[in-house]
């Protein structure tokens, strides 16, 4: 053994009789003596206190490396420094653990991987009965990237089970647990760093709710995932007191929207008891009249300053646009406008932290280091230094957002042609919604002009005016003709790939807006030919009434992030257009509220993607669509005149906001770093490799995953999605904000 494992050793048994042994250790006793020691004092404690079967038994493996013993995959250590690891040179790795009496087995947990990898893709495990050897097919396990995957049998008088890799392979067996109660949480019985946060206790009433908290006069609903139905629960201050509002939990939903407390800095808890479970505690969460402005956003504002490229946390330009993994159909301009439209006292009042002089001295610095390994990002340093020398700045007192307006739209001026760079098959090019983005800058310029110079509202409306002949068209990828179907999307996690509609490139309707915009600017700035923009407005919502089936699901939550582009820009035809309206308009926007509040009748509040096996988007990670389904919802409710229909679509905005920051089956908030966020106490556990991609890790305010469908309805031990964030869920985060600004003060964009 070497000193580590010693030091581990006395870590994992903190009783006098091990650190007896470490003693003697340091006297030279000899090390086979002082390991056998450890041995057993290890399995005398856990074998008298662990359900776990697999302690205590005999493991054996068709190789080994050095340090690395077969032993180590059932010592009851989740850790790197204690897994069993299969020689480089063995063609089909394998493990046997082989038990001291028949046992019965209802679950059997295989931790796998090495620091944050993915778990072993493919394995099998069969079972000793009576002799003979048994291969169930939920032994099989292939396409696996969960380091923590549960397998479920039913199995009795087991002697032993086997574990196969079925091709060469290190094995990188963490641990294996076996279990004779399948309802035995994952982690019972085990220590280690890589244990992870993912063991749920089922024997407690869980408690799911956004663990920010909760604005005053909206929806406040939590999930208590094994509550029977007339379960009590309390809400009382987290320090303590008397219960403040009860009620019963029914379909596993506590709704305690009625409770609006006066004050605004109290922290408040949840408890719920009842039944055969031991009582559970909330997390601390708040209730404030104007919570989303007060805590997210800052952070929101944050994130699309440092995650900048070249100017922000992080040298690069993943992509090659304007913001690091930043892409033509990310909306950040847009929802930059549209936050400071929602409310310009607040964007006002914001600390300023952007320097327009400081970064134009830093990067135009002989010294200055680009970091051009990323795709795309070619002719990216040429683009800022134009962007520094050949445009006007903001004015210095400008505010952050006002300055990320500029810096997204300027960017674009000097470097309008970009080109996807996760296997989008069109190419290089000054695409449509660049164009579009542009468009908003130019519309809202009455509010914009106190900073920014004339000089640049002239350039953003000649970029918008000679580039706009592909916005009046009905773009071939709005046809639901062009899309995949979730069998045809290729890997276990894609993110790469024409995956149409699923990455969320062509949401349809997404050039309504921007030519309403167009049309009113033709107006006011007698430009010619005003009327074109509005028709083709109106025949691409035609369109889409026409064409569109709601029912579909790839239609709607499979445009991800970008479906905000299609009932909100709806709406606004309807709401600001209503004598050119197409004929349906209202209804189709009604029908698909139904069928949003059809899917979303469930434990979670929680719209699912389809009516059969999919809760989220196939595959893919999926909470860019749970952050842009406030805005989504809300604009829906302007114009529903059900009010029931209307009251669920304003429900569903906040319970999908509540999604992200904790009600989900992982029991987390979405953001892996808490750097920017108040009231995060469990991110989300699953981390995406630091120095990757857009290094978002740099930025504050960053906003990661959330659970797939291998997690709903509960089954937090699910296989984890995608774990890397995206600057397009920012701006997708950025434009609910806003909505819900506009939904609580009863305004318009």
């Amino acid at each position: 053994m070497t000193k580590e494992n010693y030091t581990n050793a006395q870590e994992r048994f903190a009783c006098p009789a091990a650190r007896g042994m470490v003693a003697a250790m340091e006297c030279r006793i000899p090390s086979s003596l002082v390991a056998a020691a450890f041995a057993a004092i290890s399995l005398a404690s856990a074998v008298a206190q662990s359900p776990n079967l697999a302690v205590g038994a005999e493991a054996t493996s068709s190789s080994v490396r050095p340090l690395n013993p077969a032993s180590y995959a059932i010592d009851g250590v989740v850790d790197d420094r204690s897994r069993w690891l299969a020689s480089e040179t063995d063609k089909q790795p394998s493990i046997e653990i082989r038990f001291a009496r028949p046992v019965s087995i209802g679950a059997i947990d295989v931790y796998t991987g090495w620091e944050d990898q993915p778990g072993l893709a493919g394995f099998d495990v069969s079972f000793e009965t009576d002799g003979r050897w048994q291969h169930p097919e939920t032994g099989k396990v292939r396409g696996n990237i969960d380091p923590a995957k549960r397998l479920l049998v039913s199995l009795n008088r087991v002697t032993a089970l086997k574990l196969v890799v079925p091709e060469k392979s290190p094995a990188r067996l963490r641990e294996i647990a076996v279990y004779a109660d399948a309802k035995t949480a994952m982690g019972v019985g085990l220590t280690g760093e890589r244990l992870g946060t993912r063991a749920v206790d089922r024997g407690v009433h869980q408690i799911a709710l956004n663990e920010v908290g909760f604005e005053t006069a909206r929806t406040k609903r939590f999930t208590a995932p094994l509550s029977p139905d007339g379960s009590r629960f309390v809400v009382r201050a987290a320090d303590g007191g008397d219960p403040l509002y009860q009620a019963e939990i029914r379909g596993n939903v506590g709704d305690f929207s009625v409770f609006k407390p006066a004050g605004s800095a109290t922290e408040y808890v949840i408890e719920v008891r009842g039944g055969s479970l031991r009582s559970g505690t909330s997390d601390r969460f708040l209730i404030q009249p104007d919570l989303y402005q007060d805590l997210f956003w800052q952070p929101a504002v944050d994130f699309l300053i440092d995650s900048r490229s070249v100017v922000g946390t992080h040298p690069s330009a993943y992509g090659g646009c304007p913001w690091r993994d930043g892409t033509n159909y990310d909306a950040i301009v847009p929802s930059l406008v549209l936050l400071h439209r929602a409310a310009p006292a607040r964007i006002e009042a914001m600390p300023r932290q952007m320097d327009w002089d400081a970064d134009k001295r830093r990067v135009l610095d002989a010294a200055f280091k680009f970091d051009a390994k990323n795709p795309c990002s070619e002719g990216v340093m040429d683009a800022v230094r134009k962007y520094f020398t050949e445009l006007e700045p903001p004015k210095p007192d400008a505010p952050d957002v006002v300055k990320l307006i500029h810096w997204g739209a300027g960017y674009y001026l000097v470097n309008p042609a970009t080109k996807d760079p996760s296997g989008d098959p069109d190419p290089r090019q000054i695409h449509p919604q660049t164009v579009e983005q542009v468009a908003y800058v130019v519309w809202a310029w009455p509010q914009l002009e106190k900073w920014l110079p004339r000089t640049f509202y002239e350039k953003c409306r000649t970029f918008c005016v000679e580039n706009w002949s592909r916005s009046l068209e009905i773009p071939k990828w709005w046809n639901p003709e062009t899309y995949l179907t979730p069998e045809q999307l290729v890997g276990d996690n894609p993110h790469a790939g024409l995956l149409h509609p699923y990455k969320g490139r062509h949401a349809p309707g997404h050039s309504i807006v921007p030519n309403l915009l167009m049309h009113e600017i033709a107006k006011r700035d007698k430009l010619p030919e005003p009327d074109r923009y509005l028709d083709a407005a109106v025949k691409q919502a035609e369109w889409i009434v026409k064409k569109l089936d709601w029912n579909d699901p790839r239609t709607t939550k499979g445009h991800r992030m970008s479906e905000h582009r299609t009932i909100p820009n709806l709406v606004w035809l309807l709401q600001r257009y209503p004598n050119h309206a197409p004929a349906g308009l209202k209804e189709k926007i009604t029908a698909w509220a139904e069928v949003a509040a059809k899917r979303s009748d469930n434990l979670w509040d929680f719209r699912r993607f389809d009516d059969g096996k999919h809760w989220t988007i196939p595959k893919l990670n999926d909470v860019g669509n749970w952050l842009g389904t406030p805005a989504i919802a809300l604009s829906a409710s302007w114009v529903i005149d059900d009010p029931r229909l209307k009251a669920r679509m304003q429900e569903l905005a906040v319970t999908h906001a509540d999604a992200v920051f904790g009600r989900n089956p992982r029991l987390a908030a979405a953001p892996q770093l808490l750097d920017g966020f108040t009231g995060i106490d469990r991110p989300w556990p699953k981390k995406f490799p630091n120095n990757h991609c857009a290094r978002l890790e740099l930025c504050r305010g960053s906003i990661s995953s959330g659970p797939g469908s291998e997690m709903y309805p509960f089954n937090p031990e699910g296989s984890y999605r995608h774990a890397e964030g995206w600057v397009n869920y920012g701006a997708t985060w950025c434009i609910s904000l806003a909505y819900l600004e506009f939904d609580r003060t009863n305004s318009k964009p």
